[in-house]
Parts: C-alpha cells; structure tokens; sequence
C-alpha cells in the first residue's frame, strides 16, 4: 500500500443538508483530503460499513436497521446474511 495514499485521510469539516436534483442519493457527503474536495454518498458509506462487518471488524448489524438503509438507498443490505442478523426485538416494538 502505498504510504502517501494512507495517510492522506478525508475529513468531513461541515455538514449541510441540502437537496440536489443531480445527486442521485438522497445523502451525499462533502469531503476533504490534504490536496482536494470531493463527494462520496450514503450508499458508499454503506458499502465501506458492509465490507468492515465481513472482515470481522465490527459486529453485524440488526436486520431491522438495514432494511430502514435500503429504502433510503435503494439497496439490499438487509438480505445479506453475512453483515445483518434478525432482531427479534422489532416485532415487539411494532406491537
């Protein structure tokens, strides 16, 4: 890995919400590195989260939780069995 990349670390400096026709998510970070801005979306973020609870960096997550991510970002955590586990709880509080 090379060591330039690692250590130029994005930080999230401010936070907005705000709506943007062109975005295609419904939330976008803007991010900054030490040489420039950017964006990355929720969905990415996600995605990043994904791969560190298949690696075993961090616990899975509730079933319920993700399906609420899915239909905010149109995706299919929920299904994966290998990031979610089912929360009994939710039933109990929808009673």
């Amino acid at each position: 890995m090379d060591k330039k990349i690692f250590f130029n670390r994005a930080k999230m400096n401010d936070s907005k919400r705000i709506h943007c026709e062109n975005c295609f998510e419904q939330v976008v970070f803007m991010l900054r590195d030490k040489d420039h801005e950017f964006s990355m979306g929720l969905t990415t973020v996600l995605e990043c989260l994904a791969f560190a609870v298949k690696n075993g960096d961090l616990p899975k997550l509730p079933q319920s939780w993700l399906s609420h991510a899915d239909i905010v970002c149109e995706t299919s955590f929920s299904f994966d069995e290998d990031i979610c586990y089912y929360d009994y709880n939710s039933d109990k509080k929808k009673e």
